[in-house]
């Protein structure tokens, strides 16, 4: 009969049976899961898979557990969107799908969302390390600018936490080259750095860390998200 014509053709060769349900959990699984790349504060890149229904919230939680961070409330991801003037945030409550634009992996960066006007806030050695590193990031880039004399403070106790104290016969004068602190720097830079350097014999990396922040909250744009609005440039142009 047609019928058994029709129904071989579509059998499986004998001995494979086809668990359906586990294929299309499969598929489903393919389809709704997401590579998410991010970007943490030492400009490590560290990838998390989600499902793209799950909230924000879970992407927020794997990266904390990630971290070993417990006072998550300051941080947050941000989403790196090319087309935005404005920076956007992860929404922890919304849907992973409807904030993320289509195609995997996607970048989001990893960063300080609320900065606090008094660094003993932060309770936790490893919290003061994670803004350390987003204050030094953000004068590198120029985006928290600050007066010379105040970013050669800053970047002596950078210093300080990271080689430790000051040892004439161990530092050279070029000690200080492989560093980079702030955007086109000035020859002589270095030397100034060098010499505040000395003054911090003794500082742990957590004091040293401390003192950053404390010198870091008295700039004046401390905290201060930028938005670079692209249409200023049009508007210029046509006055």
């Amino acid at each position: 009969s047609g019928w058994s014509v029709m129904s071989s053709r579509f059998r499986l060769p004998a001995g494979r049976s086809y668990n359906v349900r586990a294929s299309e959990l499969a598929r489903d699984r393919q389809h709704t899961e997401v590579l998410c790349n991010i970007v943490l504060l030492d400009n490590t890149v560290q990838p998390f898979k989600v499902n793209k229904h799950d909230q924000g919230q879970v992407l927020l939680d794997a990266v904390f557990k990630h971290l070993e961070l417990t006072e998550k409330d300051y941080f947050g991801l941000h989403l790196a969107d090319e087309s935005s003037d404005s920076p956007r945030w992860l929404d922890p409550n919304k849907p992973i799908r409807k904030q993320l634009k289509r195609g995997s992996p996607h970048h989001l960066n990893f960063r300080v969302k609320f900065f606090v006007s008094d660094p003993s806030k932060l309770q936790e050695e490893y919290t003061r390390y994670q803004y350390f590193l987003q204050i030094k990031q953000d004068i590198l880039s120029g985006r928290l600018p600050c007066t010379h004399n105040t970013a050669a403070l800053l970047a002596s106790y950078a210093v300080q936490s990271e080689l430790g104290d000051y040892r004439e016969a161990e530092n050279q004068p070029s000690y200080l080259s492989e560093f980079c602190f702030i955007p086109n720097q000035p020859q002589g830079f270095e030397k100034e750095v060098a010499k505040h350097h000395q003054q911090h014999s003794g500082l742990s990396p957590d004091e040293s860390e401390f003192n950053y922040l404390n010198t870091a909250r008295t700039l004046e744009l401390y905290g201060v998200e930028l938005h670079y609005a692209r249409h200023l440039e049009s508007i210029r142009s046509l006055n």
